[in-house]
């Protein structure tokens, strides 16, 4: 093994790495599930359209494989506190007007908030480690849900789910090319345009 593949900070990138690829994979396993049991609660069609619902980020990007490491992680990371927040607006909606008494939904809900807010701080910490951290970020305030119907909250969750999947095998595939970049160079220098 090179001398650089054995120093400290290095091993230590590849070990943030392989704990945010095994949560990002939990997340998306546990919203596979919980995708199920949404639509089934809300009475949604499957195939539903959900083109019409804003603010929620996308997980697809053009010339992805021009980013840098740093770009890449820093959208992850923009999008997973992103995702903090929308969740919370999720769990809100269905515990006050889509499935008030529905307590074992709201912990599943609650759950992958949890797990989305560990993955961020991990997100934030590879960062770090990469020599990019302390980057803005404004906390966005909850939308005021007033103005939406329910049929409304209950697309806007299920979008904030289906995205969130989309999200973390779009995670996992980052996460292995800084992975890969690591243990290539020793140093992860995010400077350099990682190709998928």
């Amino acid at each position: 093994m090179a001398l650089a593949e054995r120093t400290p900070g290095t091993l230590q990138r590849r070990n943030l790495c392989s704990r945010a690829i095994l949560l990002a994979r939990k997340i998306h396993s546990d919203v596979a599930s919980l995708l199920e049991s949404y639509v089934e609660r809300q009475g949604l069609d499957r195939t539903i359209s959900l083109d019409s619902v804003d603010g929620v980020p996308g997980a697809a990007v053009e010339r992805w494989g021009e980013l840098t490491v740093a770009e890449r992680l820093s959208a992850n990371l923009q999008a997973y506190r992103a995702f903090q927040a929308l969740l919370g607006e999720v769990l809100e909606e269905q515990r006050t007007h889509l499935t008030p008494t529905d307590t074992d939904f709201h912990a599943s809900i609650q759950s992958i908030l949890r797990q989305v807010v560990a993955l961020a701080y991990q997100l934030e910490e590879l960062l770090v480690q990469l020599g990019h951290g302390g980057l803005a970020w404004e906390a966005v305030g909850p939308e005021d849900p007033g103005h939406r119907s329910l049929f409304e909250m209950k697309l806007r969750g299920l979008k904030v789910l289906r995205e969130l999947a989309h999200w973390t095998v779009r995670s996992v595939r980052d996460l292995r090319q800084v992975a890969k970049h690591s243990q290539g160079s020793g140093t992860a220098h995010g400077g350099q345009a990682q190709k998928e």
